[in-house]
């Protein structure tokens, strides 16, 4: 069964792979971007696509990640060690 599924998994990666072919060979019409002040030049349709979706990935790969999470653990890891050490009940060297 396991066989079978990387097989799907594979099919469809390969069909999605020629659809977005066929469609950045059918759509070159060339489209400016403009963001407020700052306007990129003009670029096929499908380059802002592809652009927005690798952005959109690499994105959801950072927040994934955990490299937001690990931080916000970090500032409470420091925090909680500043608590312990302010107890009275525990000496500085005993914290590690």
């Amino acid at each position: 069964m396991q066989r079978f599924t990387h097989w799907l998994v594979f099919l469809l990666l390969l069909l999605v792979f020629i659809l977005s072919v066929g469609f950045s060979m059918w759509n070159t019409a060339p489209v400016a971007l403009s963001f407020g002040i700052h306007e990129f030049a003009a670029r096929p349709l499908s380059f802002w696509l592809i652009v927005t979706f690798c952005l959109g990935g690499l994105t959801g790969l950072v927040i994934g990640g955990g490299l937001f999470r690990g931080a916000r653990l970090r500032l409470r890891i420091r925090r909680l060690e500043k608590e312990l050490a302010r107890r009275s009940e525990f000496k500085p060297s005993e914290i590690d």
